[in-house]
């Protein structure tokens, strides 16, 4: 079960990561300044989203970038306190 769960989770980290590049990249082409390379490396994630959430209203990467983040997060509290319980009644 924990095996499936870490797979599940692993997974979406993979997604996530491609998606977080296809924004990037689609970005970088739709900015006609001459430094487009900074959106590869230099701008911050929440940037990245809001301006992509900005250009292409209806497209569900930010939203689908901003679910696995906070899947993520409950993930590990979860974690967190099934580990600290278990070993607070083990003793």
């Amino acid at each position: 079960m924990v095996a499936v769960a870490l797979l599940a989770l692993v997974m979406l980290a993979l997604v996530n990561i491609a998606f977080w590049w296809v924004m990037r990249i689609r970005l970088m082409r739709t900015d006609s300044a001459r430094n487009r390379i900074e959106w590869l490396s230099f701008r911050s994630g929440d940037d990245v989203l809001d301006t992509y959430a900005a250009l292409f209203p209806h497209s569900v990467l930010p939203r689908y970038c901003r679910v696995a983040f906070w899947t993520a997060i409950v993930s590990a509290a979860i974690v967190l306190c099934a580990v600290t319980m278990l070993k607070a009644f083990g003793k």
